[in-house]
């Protein structure tokens, strides 16, 4: 990729400059380069700040090698590094740089904290043109405050509430509100659906003094309407480092240090479950025989710390990929329970229909919950349970949702709905075959998962 004059290539990634010509980041070595303008004082500095400000994905992981051998917790797994300094690299990450000035003049135009908190989210909501991160999209690896901001317009782009978090945050602090900080929602906006549908990354708003921001939609909500828990300096390191590992362990590479980083971020939160529940993804993508034992105990150590749809329903998923269907209605039960909404959940307790009737002496009725649910996805998924459903009405519907699929049990709820739906087991990572065939099952569609694994992997 060659950039036009006076223009550079830039990592979108790390933040990192280029050489012309150049295919990959010669710093983190992936393929996604930028081409952005060669202004004279980035000639004169070299790197730009975000570079420098890059958070714990990288100076953590250049820790770990260093730490890894000596730093162990006393009585602790032996391959559990700890990192001494985390919740310092976590606090100076909140530094705006020189990209955020016009974000903060902004902010420093108002005159009351909570107006300068409902300028940053405005500002940054509409600057962006990139897509929050759900639940069955691929988990975006975390950037610097200043990198967030410059690619918010880009709508290739995928970021999570904690990355337009510590961005309002960083900015809030230079722009006159230092008190400002990264807190982590335990309640939705909404009571029927979930905080954290993943399960696993947390969700983020930013506070100053008694309002809170939700990010996603850049609104301003007394704090004591918005449920929350305060994250310190190592809080908020483990966060980042918890969508850290989660991206490498998702992405297909570097699971052992996915591993690591997950492990870190469980021994920097002390009483946080989502990285109890980061981890416990984290074994499951890593594989391996033990994986699946070692993610059931750190997510009903999650589950026991926090009564969460989000939760409960990452474990049903966890027991059904070990054959324990009664076990996982059960879960699934909760799971719907805490949000009657949520059309995940939805999907799960119409899988496990006949299970859940045998476990709770009552069938939870899952259309009615996804025609209930607010999520685009769920008109879709209604239409293959409502009664009186036209046949080509259906077929289509069942064609559009398996299209837009990456979810295991969202592309079985709509392949099974389908004569010879092509392309279902390539919407799905390898590690996730294994709970696609047993959703289909469920669904009475063996044949279906028969033709997603071979013999030997459908008894995972």
């Amino acid at each position: 990729m060659q950039p036009p004059e006076d223009m550079a290539l830039e990592c979108a990634h790390c933040g990192h400059r280029a050489d012309d010509g150049a295919a990959r980041c010669p710093k983190c070595l992936r393929s996604q380069l930028l081409s952005v303008p060669e202004t004279p004082a980035a000639k004169r500095r070299g790197p730009p700040a975000a570079v420098v400000a890059i958070f714990v994905v990288s100076g953590l992981s250049a820790t770990f090698a260093v730490l890894h051998s000596r730093n162990r917790p006393p009585g602790g797994d032996a391959g559990v590094p700890v990192v001494p300094g985390a919740h310092a690299d976590a606090r100076d990450a909140l530094v705006a740089g020189a990209e955020l000035v016009p974000l903060v003049a902004q902010i420093r135009a108002q005159r009351d904290p909570a107006a300068r908190l409902r300028a940053a989210g405005q500002a940054v909501a509409q600057r962006r043109q990139a897509a929050l991160f759900t639940e069955d999209d691929v988990i975006p690896p975390p950037r610097a405050p200043d990198l967030v901001w410059r690619l918010l317009p880009a709508a290739r782009e995928r970021f999570t509430e904690l990355d337009l978090a510590r961005l309002i945050t960083a900015a809030l602090r230079v722009g006159g509100e230092p008190s400002a900080t990264v807190v982590e929602r335990l309640a939705a906006s909404r009571p029927d659906e979930p905080a954290d549908p993943t399960g696993a990354l947390g969700s983020y708003a930013v506070k100053v003094g008694e309002h809170v921001l939700d990010v996603a939609t850049a609104t301003v909500l007394p704090a004591a309407e918005a449920p929350h828990r305060t994250l310190d300096d190592a809080a908020l390191g483990a966060a980042v480092s918890s969508q850290a590992a989660l991206e490498m362990a998702t992405a297909g590479g570097g699971r052992d240090r996915a591993v690591e980083l997950a492990s870190a971020a469980v021994q920097l939160s002390h009483d946080a479950p989502i990285a109890l529940a980061a981890r416990a993804r984290v074994w499951v993508e890593a594989g391996g025989s033990g994986g699946l034992a070692l993610a059931e105990a750190d997510l009903q150590a999650a589950a026991s710390q926090r009564d969460d749809a989000g939760l409960h329903l990452a474990r049903a998923r966890l027991l059904l990929a070990q054959g324990r269907v009664g076990e996982a209605a059960t879960a699934t039960v909760r799971a719907a329970r805490r949000a009657p909404a949520w059309g995940t959940a939805a999907l799960a307790a119409l899988a496990l229909r006949d299970a859940i009737t045998a476990t709770d002496g009552g069938a939870l009725d899952g259309c009615a919950m996804l025609r209930a649910s607010r999520a685009p996805w769920t008109d879709d998924a209604y239409a293959l349970c409502a009664p009186g459903t036209d046949a080509s009405v259906r077929t289509a519907a069942a064609q559009r949702l398996l299209d837009a699929s990456r979810d295991p049990l969202r592309v079985a709820w709509s392949a099974a709905a389908l004569t010879s739906p092509t392309g279902m087991r390539d919407r799905v990572r390898p590690s996730q075959r294994g709970e696609l065939a047993r959703w289909l099952l469920l669904l009475r569609r063996p044949e279906l998962a028969a033709a997603v694994v071979d013999a030997q992997d459908a008894g995972r």
